[in-house]
């Protein structure tokens, strides 16, 4: 708002921009220290970025058009105020040495981190704290000149109509430029030796298939630079370096990926394209394509380097092909939950079924372990412990448990987004969509039929050997209260439980493409004492498998320690945390039922109870399904506005269809 004001005021009052101006420019005497008159060439580029006002129309012209009419009267001004033209040539002399510009050429716009992490940090940070700028480093001031897109826009369509103003404004001062030729040189040196560095690092040499190393299009290109090697030989070897990036970015689609790697392939294709910048910039195009060129480049560095200060955009870029290995891994594990023929709706019954005879014991042990009162790390642990026994016993004999779906089974939808990114039809995404909820039905059925009655039928063996129910009548009632979705935190429990079960299957994913990146398989198939005791169908079979079982092994732990975990912390912290999954939810409230012997005067609470396991399975499942699918959504580049298009469709239409 405060810029808005200043903006009209100077708009409104062309005096009082012409005294200001002066102002500015009579700050630019040498006797002041550089800084101060760095900080004024910032202050004057303000200025030219003001808008002005048309005196016989009255009307505010384009930005563009406005800071061509302000610049032109800088000029104008600094032809009447020889002593004001003098202090700005001695600032920019002084910035105009030779090495000055070396900078300019190789950094603004590319990072000069060497992790993905340390380049976020050090955006954070550029965020937060004021620019500092050391002498005669023209990228540093460059950064203080241009700080908006306009201002590439502008110097892109205008630089030819100020050009001639600059020109004569370096003629009659006598500037010199001579430094910027070889900095140019010097700033391809350095650029080429980074591209030669980065290109031969182990994740992108293993990746480039058949290549030796002295074969590198990046050394290659780096000797052609170093060597003095002619404009087309360098083009030529850029265009290899980019047919080797292909290579790698292809091979990534059947293996793993890393931050860094991804850092990494930016950085170069980055570097390529500045070296590509640099040549066509030192070429003689003559007067009449000379400031087309020369405005391209500005323009082309400040977007670069304001691109280079941007946090959220560069997550998402880089985390990208990250996300999408994920999704895709996930999307795997996912099919197996999705079933098509009778056959495999038969078979996920089945393992559905045991998958809640199996929760059944588990609700009861965590009942037994939280009756003991045991000091808090050990409650945690055993809580952990019941958990992961039960879900790795789950993996192992490929049971089915309806709230691990969705996660998964979304995964598995956003293979169809490819399809639909091509032909707009959402036939298929419609029909997925109808089998992972007839899937994800069938599976809660075969959970809940089970763990009711297996729950009970514990309770009851344990009344047989001890003369009671595992829970007395007040612990009952209090188990009730708490399950209660309109009186207490079922709710927004049951989400949080969605959330965690979303960043299992995260944890699932990220864990097989690290395996998967660091030819773990491979090493597998390598070692010596494997090969010594199994023969190479066995080895074969470790190591085709070790990914996925690791990963589902990691995604089953992580959901153990993130159901034990709330309780816990909710004790130490005072604060009111647990969590409500709708099978475990199902086998407590169970138990509840059973040691009131399901006396009919509760049955407004058994009503309440079965409306609030809906209500925990909706949580669990829609906000579980929702995450995970906007995060395949976000990994494939599906908008929201067709995601929204995508499940209005689906869902309308298996409604039509019913």
């Amino acid at each position: 708002m405060l810029k808005i004001i200043k903006n009209l005021k100077y708009a409104l009052n062309p005096d009082l921009v012409q005294a200001d101006l002066a102002t500015l420019l009579a700050t630019l005497d040498p006797q002041n220290s550089y800084h101060e008159r760095i900080a004024t060439l910032g202050q004057i580029m303000d200025w030219v970025r003001l808008p002005v006002k048309v005196q016989s129309s009255g009307l505010l012209p384009d930005p563009i058009q406005s800071r061509d009419i302000r610049l032109r009267f800088l000029f104008q001004f600094l032809d009447r105020h020889p002593d004001q033209a003098a202090g700005l040539a001695s600032t920019l002399q002084e910035l105009l040495v030779s090495g000055g510009a070396v900078g300019l050429y190789c950094l603004t716009g590319i990072s000069e981190n060497q992790g993905f992490f340390n380049e976020v940090s050090n955006r954070l940070i550029q965020r937060i704290l004021p620019d500092a700028y050391s002498e005669q480093d023209l990228s540093e001031i460059f950064k203080i000149l241009f700080t908006e897109e306009e201002d590439a826009l502008w110097i892109e369509s205008s630089f030819k109509n100020i050009l001639p103003f600059i020109e004569e404004f370096i003629a009659k001062q006598s500037l010199s430029f001579e430094g910027l030729k070889s900095d140019r040189e010097e700033a391809m040196i350095i650029l080429g030796a980074q591209v030669a560095t980065l290109g031969t690092t182990k994740d992108i040499r293993r990746r480039l298939l058949g290549k030796r190393l002295n074969e590198s299009s990046f050394l290659r290109l780096n000797m052609a630079i170093n060597s003095g090697g002619t404009t087309n030989k360098i083009l030529q070897e850029i265009s290899n370096a980019r047919l080797d990036l292909k290579s790698v970015r292809d091979n990534i689609e059947s293996s793993g990926v890393s931050v860094d790697l991804i850092f990494r392939l930016e950085k170069i294709d980055s570097i390529l394209d500045r070296i590509e910048m640099l040549i066509y910039l030192g070429k003689d195009y003559g007067d009449v394509a000379k400031p087309l060129i020369i405005g391209q480049f500005i323009g082309r560095l400040i977007r670069d380097e304001i691109k280079s200060l941007g946090v959220k955009t560069y997550i998402k870029e880089n985390l990208h092909m990250l996300t999408r290995k994920i999704v895709e891994r996930a999307g795997e594990k996912g099919e197996h939950y999705i079933a098509t023929t009778p056959e495999e709706k038969k078979e996920l019954f089945v393992a559905a079924t045991w998958a809640g005879v199996l929760t059944a014991f588990t609700a009861v042990f965590k009942f037994l372990i939280a009756l003991m009162s045991l000091p808090l790390f050990f409650e945690g642990f055993f809580f952990f412990l019941n958990y992961a026994l039960s879900f790795l016993v789950m993996q192992k004999w490929h049971m089915a448990l309806s709230s691990k779906q969705p996660a998964y089974t979304a995964s598995a939808l956003s293979r169809k987004f490819e399809a639909f990114k091509q032909t707009k039809s959402l036939e298929e995404i419609s029909l997925e969509t109808k089998r992972i909820v007839s899937s994800q039905f069938i599976t809660t059925i075969g959970n809940l039929i089970w763990v009711i009655p297996a729950v009970i039928a514990l309770d009851w063996i344990w009344f047989f050997i001890t003369g009671s129910h595992f829970m007395t009548g007040v612990e009952a009632l209090t188990v009730i209260k708490k399950h209660n979705p309109l009186t207490g935190l079922t709710i927004p429990f049951a989400i949080l439980t969605g959330i965690f079960l979303w960043l299992s299957s995260v944890i699932t994913g990220w864990v097989e493409n690290w395996l998967v990146f660091r030819d773990i398989p491979e090493a597998i198939r390598a070692n010596t004492f494997l090969n010594k005791i199994m023969n190479k169908k066995q080895i074969n079979s470790i190591a085709d498998n070790f990914a996925g079982t690791m990963g589902g092994i990691a995604g089953n732990l992580s959901i153990a320690f993130f159901l034990a975990s709330p309780i816990i912390i909710g004790k130490f912290t005072a604060l009111p945390l647990d969590i409500r999954h709708v099978t475990l939810a199902a086998g407590t409230v169970t138990l509840a039922f059973n040691a009131l012997e399901w006396n009919l005067e509760y049955w407004p609470s058994m009503l309440n109870m079965a409306f609030s396991i809906i209500m925990i399975g909706i949580m669990n499942f829609s906000v579980s399904f929702y995450c995970a699918i906007r995060m395949a959504a976000l990994a494939r580049n599906v908008e929201s506005k067709y995601l929204r298009i995508i499940f209005k469709y689906a869902f309308r239409k298996r409604k039509s269809e019913n």
